[in-house]
């Protein structure tokens, strides 16, 4: 790692950058293929705020599920919440629980329509469960919006992270050219050497992130793997050439 931090050109160096930050990015892109849920509060932060527990215990006493269609049989307990036909007025969040499915909008703006296929007649009996048959009702119903927007989010994590570790330590190791112990001649070389220490801790926290661990859990594994690295090059060569 340290011998060949002469090799690389810059154009070979900018590609394996891109494959590096590539490799994290196959298990961000894979794990969603495996769900059938997501939290829809995660994209829209406040969202359950209008099912209130009046509101969840109105749905539980009158509501009821035949055939995926929905009867209810209440006066309602609140503006942001409708039934049938009718559109609520309110401003923020608004449901309407319509015969077919669920229409939630941001004021006049409609955010999602949710038939009732994943609901069952326990999905009224709390407001966890509701919110979880909302949730995965959204997520069935635009599998590949919510897909593609956690995937480029999460490659945006990771590939943030990778460039601040590569070009921070880069800058810390150019920074031992100043003193004579050290063979560190220019950034480049450097640089390449960041890269080379980091190619194994990406290997192992693409393999770790395969088998779905969280993001979170990639980043510490790779930053973890890319120190430990470093320090083992350091220890076996002091950054010195041999003669």
């Amino acid at each position: 790692m340290f011998a060949n931090r002469r090799l690389m050109t810059v154009w070979q160096g900018l590609f394996t950058t891109i494959f590096l930050i590539a490799l994290l990015v196959i298990p961000a892109s894979l794990q969603p293929l495996s769900w059938d849920t997501y939290p829809m509060e995660n994209f829209v932060q406040g969202v359950y705020t209008p099912l209130t527990e009046a509101v969840v215990a109105d749905l539980k006493e009158h509501a009821q599920l035949t055939n995926q269609e929905l009867t209810y049989t209440g006066q309602g307990v609140t503006d942001s919440v409708t039934f049938g036909e009718q559109v609520s007025t309110a401003s923020g969040f608004t449901y309407q629980f319509g015969k077919q499915k669920v229409i939630i909008r941001s004021g006049t703006d409609v955010l999602a329509e949710l038939p009732y296929q994943v609901f069952t007649a326990s999905s009224f009996d709390s407001k966890e469960k509701l919110t979880a048959s909302l949730s995965k009702a959204w997520f069935q119903e635009y599998p590949l919006l919510i897909s593609l927007s956690i995937t480029l989010l999460s490659a945006s994590i990771l590939a943030t992270n990778f460039l601040f570790i590569l070009v921070g330590a880069s800058v810390f190791l150019y920074l031992t050219k100043k003193s004579r112990f050290f063979h560190i001649g220019s950034f480049r070389e450097a640089y390449n050497l960041s890269l080379n220490c980091l190619g194994l801790p990406t290997l192992l926290a693409c393999l770790v992130g395969i088998f779905g661990q969280a993001v979170t859990t990639v980043l510490t594994l790779q930053n973890i793997c890319f120190v430990l690295v470093l320090i083992w090059v350091f220890f076996k060569t002091k950054f010195r050439d041999q003669v």
